[in-house]
């Protein structure tokens, strides 16, 4: 909470930042204009200097340039708090989260007010919110990496994701593409023309649309017109047409189409050569390197990038090296001052990082025992304020009924009852949002926390023989803001789960030796160990103390 009262001699100036994304999983999210009408009413005596509004998606760091607005005025001392619907409104990414808790803490920010979350500028306040905005960035991530595995599912049964291509349409029931009985007998004979080398696409083109009369399928902000230059050497070029799918990971990994090619695999060859091609599927191979596109400068705040030089050994063999280094698009001395970081030496410094966190399986389990104990803790509470939530909403269609009762028999006027029921139904909206968003955030909470134990359990192995996003989510499992800073890596931890890492490699060692010792010595003292990873009082069966699964609560 803020050190002002919050009444209208309150002297702290606000930015109200709204924010709707198209995507997916924010549809249910209000829109901005309700997010607006509900924090004006809820902040009606706080002085908001400034509202702001964007439509675009927090996944991604550097994408908002409304957000970054935001901060500047903050920064530029034009403001001093943000008001925002939700705390996901502000950050689904960890670089964004760190952006706005670190001026909590340093005090750049002096308030935060968000109409259907509660917080108090207190250590234990933004502990909530940094989880809030992990479990954030953790579920858009989740969803991320759902979506991949069934796209990337989908490729390998020879599916294609997304719009069907040109001369092609979407069966939304059975989830492929068809012949557009339209279209594809023109791309077919477009495809006749080609073959005959007398042709160039120009002409081709303008047969298409001026003799034909082709157009291309109307869709809601494209479309119904003729078919472009590019689109017709799009078409000629895309193995898809030659009924092949492609890895978009692996450009040199083909999956036999599932739908009706276009041409034959020797026209399309044939099509390349006419084009000044070399033929054939042939793709450049991208480079894919573990720890790029996430950790940024420690000192210009620029991404991380990396590239591969090979090198001969005396024998005559080569071998393959990988650097990482700043991209320097901002003015920034860590190459001059520190070079280059080998992939080896990051790899050590990720390893030797994650020794501080590797949960064995004895502590895995106790972690898992503690969640577990905490759900059923929470119940009591849960029970409660789903029964206040059922009276309220009892209440308000008691109130409404009566209403209506007393319309029907002409006790009220009409604009009267529209007024009143309005205001009722809006209510009650409301209350049934909360109680499912409680029940949701709930469910979500304990899944959230299950799956980060579990990253943690033989942590260094998975990461050693994980792919690429397995290292990446481990690593961020740690925590915000991955940077490379004076030729070191460094993870800022979750301020909440640093008692975790405070007690673990203890806890191994320990453990280690517990298991050399006598089978009755070995119990009495597992027993200890387990009540001091979990301690709890009689009177109070939730986990306390500098213990990590009390503080993930």
């Amino acid at each position: 909470m803020s050190e002002y009262p919050n009444d209208k001699t309150n002297k702290l100036r606000y930015v109200l930042y709204l924010r709707k994304s198209t995507e997916d999983e924010e549809k249910q999210v209000l829109s901005k204009d309700a997010q607006k009408d509900k924090c004006n009413e809820q902040f009606k005596d706080l002085n908001i200097v400034a509202t702001l509004d964007e439509s675009k998606s927090a996944f991604e760091p550097d994408k908002r340039d409304v957000f970054k607005k935001v901060i500047e005025m903050i920064d530029n001392g034009e403001a001093d708090g943000i008001i925002a619907w939700h705390p996901d409104r502000l950050s689904r990414n960890e670089v964004d989260a760190s952006t706005i808790t670190w001026r909590i803490r340093t005090g750049v920010i002096k308030d935060l007010k968000f109409a259907s979350f509660s917080f108090e500028n207190s250590p234990e306040g933004l502990m909530m919110l940094q989880m809030t905005m992990s479990q954030s960035q953790y579920f858009s991530a989740k969803l991320s990496k759902d979506v991949k595995r069934g796209n990337e599912k989908k490729r390998k049964i020879g599916g294609i994701t997304g719009i069907a291509p040109e001369g092609y349409l979407n069966d939304r029931i059975n989830k492929t593409v068809y012949k557009d009985p339209e279209r594809f007998p023109l791309l077919r004979k477009a495809v006749d023309l080609m073959l005959t080398g007398e042709y160039s696409v120009q002409q081709i083109l303008n047969i298409m649309n001026n003799e034909w009369g082709y157009r291309t399928v109307q869709r809601k902000k494209k479309g119904g017109g003729p078919i472009g230059r590019s689109s017709l050497y799009y078409m000629f070029r895309n193995v898809r047409y030659a009924g092949w799918v492609p890895d978009p990971y692996d450009e040199e990994k083909l999956y036999p189409a599932d739908f009706p090619a276009l041409m034959t695999q020797v026209e399309y060859d044939k099509i390349q050569v006419l084009l000044g091609r070399h033929g054939g599927k042939r793709f450049a191979a991208r480079k894919q390197f573990v720890l790029r596109g996430f950790i940024r400068c420690g000192e210009c705040g620029c991404m991380i990038t990396a590239q591969s030089k090979e090198r001969k050994n005396i024998n005559g063999t080569t071998r393959t090296h990988t650097y990482y280094h700043c991209t320097g698009k901002r003015p920034c001395g860590q190459i001059k001052k520190y070079g280059y970081k080998t992939e080896d030496e990051l790899f050590k410094e990720c390893v030797d990082e994650l020794n501080n966190w590797e949960l064995i399986p004895e502590l895995y389990d106790w972690s898992m025992d503690a969640i577990n104990q905490m759900a059923q803790a929470d119940i009591p509470e849960r029970k409660s304020v789903e029964t206040m939530q059922e009276q309220a909403i009892k209440s308000l269609k008691d109130q409404y009924d009566t209403l209506l009762d007393m319309s029907t028999r002409k006790l009220v006027e009409e604009s009267t009852f529209i007024e009143k029921a309005a205001k009722l139904k809006g209510e009650l909206k409301e209350l049934h949002k909360q109680q499912a968003t409680k029940n949701e955030s709930t469910e979500n909470w304990y899944d959230y926390m299950t799956d980060l134990i579990s990253k943690f359990m033989n942590a260094n192995a998975k990461f050693v023989n994980g792919d690429i996003a397995d290292k990446k989510e481990i690593l961020l499992a740690i925590g915000q803001n991955p940077v490379l800073i004076d030729g070191k890596l460094q993870i800022t931890p979750n301020e909440w789960l640093m008692p975790l890492r405070d007690n673990t490699k203890r806890f191994v060692e320990q453990l280690e030796q517990v298991r050399t010792m006598s089978q009755q010595m070995k119990t009495d003292l597992l027993d200890a160990l387990r009540l001091e990873w979990y301690a709890r009082r009689d009177s109070n069966p939730r986990p306390t103390g500098p213990k990590p699964v009390a503080l993930i609560r």
